[in-house]
């Protein structure tokens, strides 16, 4: 009996993507060791075991956090195409992207989930994309949600404070957005029309069941993050009730979106920490807040490494 072999073009391809991922990783790896240099700690706060074990403890929640995300993400693509990615290499390939966040330009971990079409069959980019499109608009929505619901007086006051200055560019962003999207899509109405409908057919049914599964990950992982930097924050001695930690995690997730959302920032780098300082600069003891900023952001790396780790060390073990 014959075996099937695959073409040996999809073979090469897949060799190539291979090789240029492990060279993509090289690199994110180097930024990432660029990132904890430049940091600067003061190591007499790491004093206490206890201290230390809270510490390392936030890391490791926070790289499952993502290992979970990882199946997440596997459970859309196959929720907007009907296709299933091997488990092994669809977590893998989604850790080992997350890393690229870190080469400047922040779209690198975007163009990375593209492996995942190159290595399963009847996957296509536009799938892939669609996915990452989806995720990363619920975690938008679910840390609003998250801020506004947890910090609603404060989030109310910034929100419409950033709305106040952004009233002013509404026209030019309107203007930008007729000639970049609106125009061309009429113009080609007719070629994308067939491919929308067709890219939209395959989802999943019932939609909305299967985006709120999605949604109510989302809240959950964003409450995660928001919870670790409160943790942070106590450890480095803020002195900590419900009444402050819950503001806090809200507060805290609105810097993360104002980083998330600044494009060309790797992983929102010095965004997410500028806004955290505005919010927090007359509520949060500052001492420990610049402590809690720095060593978050140290854990936060640490975890998406971990993460990666995890990623990689149950593909080989089960692969």
């Amino acid at each position: 009996m014959k075996t099937s072999r695959p073409a040996k073009g999809k073979y090469d391809a897949k060799k190539i993507v291979s090789y240029v991922g492990t060279l993509l990783m090289i690199v994110s790896l180097g930024f990432v060791v660029r990132r904890f240099m430049n940091e600067e700690i003061d190591f007499a706060l790491l004093t206490s075991p206890w201290v230390i074990a809270g510490l390392v403890g936030v890391a490791l929640v926070e790289g499952i956090g993502l290992v979970l995300a990882g199946v997440n993400y596997r459970a859309m693509v196959f929720n907007v195409s009907g296709i299933k990615v091997d488990s092994k290499l669809g977590v893998k390939v989604y850790c080992e992207s997350n890393l690229y966040k870190y080469i400047p330009g922040g779209v690198m971990y975007v163009l990375g989930r593209n492996r995942l079409a190159i290595e399963t069959e009847g996957l296509g980019h536009g799938k892939i994309a669609l996915a990452t499109v989806v995720e990363g608009a619920l975690f938008a929505i679910a840390a609003l949600v998250v801020a506004v619901s947890f910090s609603f007086d404060y989030s109310m006051t910034y929100i419409r404070q950033t709305f106040d200055t952004a009233t002013s560019f509404v026209p030019i962003v309107a203007g930008l957005l007729l000639i970049a999207v609106v125009i061309p899509g009429y113009i080609f109405r007719k070629k994308i029309a067939p491919q929308l409908s067709k890219l939209f057919d395959s989802l999943q049914k019932p939609v909305a069941w299967v985006l709120l599964k999605r949604f109510a990950f989302a809240l959950m992982l964003m409450a995660l993050w928001g919870a670790s930097f409160v943790a942070v924050l106590a450890l480095m001695g803020q002195p900590m009730t419900l009444g402050l930690a819950v503001p806090i995690l809200g507060l805290y997730l609105l810097a993360w979106m104002a980083g998330f959302l600044t494009p060309g920032a790797p992983s929102g780098l010095g965004v997410r920490e500028v806004v955290m300082y505005m919010f927090f600069g007359g509520i949060v003891y500052s001492p420990a807040l610049l402590a809690a900023m720095v060593l978050h952001r140290v854990l936060t790396v640490m975890a998406d490494v971990l993460a990666y780790l995890i990623a990689l060390g149950y593909s080989r073990r089960f692969g």
